[in-house]
């Protein structure tokens, strides 16, 4: 997935975005779970989305290298 399609999906989770017409947040839903499941994620991030810290995971992408307390 695109850097920028997983954060505009997080952010809609958080409520720091508004969902886009013609899409409903188990749309939404359904994509993180499908990134979550790709090999090539980041450890720290794939572990974010697989338990649905999504504030995490969003703070994840601002600052990979800063520890997020699990």
């Amino acid at each position: 997935m695109e850097r920028q399609q997983l954060r505009n999906d997080l952010e809609c989770i958080v409520q720091k975005r508004a969902v886009a017409e013609g899409e409903s947040m188990v749309d939404i839903l359904k994509r993180l779970d499908a990134v979550a499941k790709e090999p090539s994620l980041p450890h720290q991030l794939e572990h974010y989305l697989s338990k649905r810290s999504y504030l995490k995971a969003l703070e994840w992408l601002d600052q990979p290298e800063t520890p997020h307390y699990q």
